[in-house]
């Protein structure tokens, strides 16, 4: 067996940077500062960007319908926890996860599974300012205690206030988990 060493060529973008890695799409030579770490090898950002332009399928109906979808969803978990207020805490985390769920595949039903990273946000968003209506209740609830001064219901509307808020990350973290399709990350 012979010992061979790799022939040490220069990054096709920075040529005053010796390296060994090379894209395995397109066999460029790339420094660490242009290489994309992916599941088989380094790739360049430009191969990369294309890449990623083929599993952006979604189109412009898919943004409203997701939105809609989301919003609605969203809101009518937020006051489905506000029916069972006395089971708040446990009611927020499971409605939040369950939702979160239901949304993710009820995007992807309506959007035939079509998909991009911006409606994925999109759609934690929707579902976000869905929850956040009923709330909206409870918060100017607690401004007036504080106003009129009954601190004695302030702890009440700050409970309220909090499991609303925590439905609503678990909703969202939930949905752009479910909703995550293929990404390349830079490490």
């Amino acid at each position: 067996m012979s010992d061979e060493i790799s022939e040490i060529k220069t990054c096709y973008k920075h040529p005053n940077r010796e390296t060994l890695i090379c894209c395995n799409q397109c066999g460029r030579p790339i420094c660490m500062d242009c290489a994309v770490s992916t599941p088989t090898s380094y790739r360049c950002k430009e191969c990369v960007k294309e890449q990623q332009k083929k599993f952006n399928t979604a189109v412009s109906r898919d943004y409203v319908l997701s939105a809609i979808v989301a919003f609605l969803i969203g809101a009518l978990g937020s006051f489905v926890l506000y029916f069972f207020n006395f089971y708040s805490m446990l009611t927020a985390i499971i409605l939040g996860l369950l939702l979160g769920n239901l949304i993710a595949k009820a995007v992807r039903a309506v959007t035939q599974k079509r998909r991009a990273a911006d409606l994925n946000k999109l759609t934690a968003i929707a579902a976000g300012i869905g929850g956040a209506v009923p709330i909206l209740r409870y918060i100017l609830g607690l401004f007036r205690m504080i106003f009129i001064g009954n601190y004695a219901g302030l702890m009440g509307y700050t409970l309220s206030v909090g499991w609303g808020i925590l439905y609503i990350a678990l909703l969202c973290t939930t949905i752009l988990t479910n909703m995550r399709g293929f990404a390349i990350r830079r490490r």
